[in-house]
């Protein structure tokens, strides 16, 4: 659609451009043909080299926070371009036209005037872009609050649920007679797992250790549900720790390993939580899958995916061989990767 309106903009302004300015140069009440036709080639020659040189740089800093860089680079460019162009075309319409010589003044008051014109028509490019960036940053912003509120809900609906808070408490009254400890180290990290999930829900982002100390609350949970049949291996990298995620991420993946894996004493199920090379943090398990799957809304993965497209420039991966399930979702680094600083 922007295309569409752009070039029907060339298509009006190039020849108003040529006919006011044929007015401005001219010492004449009324421009003859020659000087319009000769102001049209100006005006054609300039603007459509304007809009190659804004189009390159637009794709090669297309983000709102590049504003600044692209603008220096097209002006460089554009000011160069300027120069050769108008020296050109000054040369040619000299040597074959020149009757149509109607340049009476100084070199450098004609350049300020071409100058002016080209900034004239840059900033209406420059400007419209940017309105469409910041719009379309506006869009993508509320798309993302609205998958935030879906993805709460399926955490929510996962833990606070009243079968998650049946199976918690059903739990918590078999161990009280058996071990008291471990039945206040229960309670403790229940109550460590609803205060995260009012802290953080609501936030775009959190650092990995405090996702880490949220994440192993909650398994501890299930591993005391699962005794000897729950398996969490935890390969973290000390630097990736102050690195950013999207909150209850790994709560969600773990929730989906859970959900559809069989974990009993002859097909105990082993999670694997680690940070790769390639600064991703990876929830790793064999595939076990129950005959009789769960009911799911299949949401899980594409919530998080949607907010990463929205968070980062990089998206998470996964992989099934059908005998292992991988995901691998990009860890931040808030001040270089992540869009809200935009």
């Amino acid at each position: 659609m922007f295309r569409i309106k752009e070039k029907y903009g060339r298509i009006i302004g190039i020849p108003a451009l040529a006919i006011f300015l044929s007015f401005i140069f001219c010492h004449e009440a009324i421009p003859s043909l020659g000087m319009f036709l000769k102001s049209l080639a100006f005006v054609f020659i300039f603007w459509q080299g304007l809009f190659v040189i804004i189009t390159v740089f637009r794709k090669k800093y297309p983000k709102i926070k590049q504003t600044t860089r692209r603008i220096i680079f097209s002006m460089i460019t554009a000011l160069s371009y300027i120069l050769i162009a108008d020296y050109i075309l000054r040369w040619f319409f000299d040597t074959y036209f020149i009757e149509l010589n109607w340049f009476v003044d100084s070199f450098g008051m004609h350049m300020l005037k071409n100058i002016f014109v080209s900034i004239m028509v840059a900033m209406v490019y420059e400007l419209t872009y940017f309105y469409a960036r910041w719009n379309q940053a506006n869009i993508e912003a509320e798309r993302l609050k609205t998958q935030q509120i879906v993805s709460q809900l399926e955490s929510l609906k996962n833990q606070i649920s009243p079968h998650f808070l049946f199976n918690s408490l059903n739990t918590l009254v078999a161990i009280i007679p058996e071990n008291q400890d471990q039945a206040v180290r229960f309670t403790e990290k229940l109550s460590d797992v609803y205060r995260y999930i009012l802290q953080y829900k609501d936030k775009e982002l959190v650092d990995l250790k405090t996702e880490l100390e949220f994440i192993k609350s909650y398994l501890f949970l299930l591993e005391i549900r699962y005794p000897e049949n729950l398996n969490v291996e935890y390969r973290i990298a000390s630097e990736a720790l102050k690195t950013h995620i999207a909150p209850l991420t790994l709560q969600i993946l773990v929730e989906n390993v859970i959900k559809h894996n069989v974990i009993s004493k002859s097909d105990p199920l082993t999670i694997e939580i680690y940070t790769d090379d390639e600064n991703h943090v990876v929830v790793k398990n064999k595939l076990k899958l129950k005959r009789i799957a769960q009911n799911s809304t299949k949401t899980g993965l594409d919530n998080i995916r949607k907010r990463y497209q929205y968070l980062s420039d990089k998206s998470i991966e996964v992989m099934n061989n059908n005998q292992q399930f991988l995901v691998q979702v990009p860890l931040i680094h808030f001040e270089s990767e992540n869009k809200v600083a935009l």
